[in-house]
């Protein structure tokens, strides 16, 4: 082991491709010729970018770019599509506002408040006296839907219930 501490994966990584230069690679090329542990993992390193060189580019199929071209139309088409919808869609906007508006408008717009204003009281009163008996209500329908269920249950099961030696009329013999 030599005075110095090891290089770095990343230094000898540069040295193995040839990316770390100047003063710190020179340090790094100095090191690693003294240090057996160093120049061995450098020339795995090397011998590992050496492989990677003679690596091809894989060919594209032949119908790659037409492909991809048709991928970019169909995208182009929904986006129009998507932008027509929307145009359509404000003009229908428009109109739905213009007859909300022509509506509040109308000669008795006072009238209209006055009926949604009361019906909205009518329905807070219904609902403000229908919640505690329903609340009161829900333990003995609860039970009751129990009850129900497990009589119905019962009388299911000693109907479907069979004989021994019988044998159901749609198995065959």
């Amino acid at each position: 082991m030599s005075a110095h501490p090891h290089l770095t994966e990343e230094q000898i990584q540069g040295l193995a491709d040839g990316t770390l230069r100047g003063p710190e690679g020179m340090a790094a090329r100095e090191h690693a010729d003294a240090c057996a542990e160093c120049s061995a993992e450098q020339s795995m390193y090397g011998a590992l970018v050496q492989r990677l060189t003679t690596l091809q580019d894989p060919t594209l199929p032949a119908d790659f770019t037409a492909g991809v071209l048709q991928a970019v139309e169909h995208r182009e088409h929904a986006l129009t599509q998507r932008r027509h919808t929307l145009l359509a869609a404000i003009p229908a906007a428009l109109v739905g506002v213009f007859a909300i508006l022509g509506w509040a408008l109308s000669a008795a717009p006072t009238a209209h408040l006055d009926g949604f204003l009361e019906m909205w009281t009518v329905g807070r009163h219904v609902v403000s006296a229908a919640a505690p008996v329903l609340e009161a209500a829900r333990l003995p329908l609860g039970l009751g839907a129990f009850v129900f269920a497990a009589a119905i249950l019962c009388i299911l099961a000693r109907a479907l219930r069979l004989r021994p030696g019988t044998v159901p009329a749609h198995a065959s013999p």
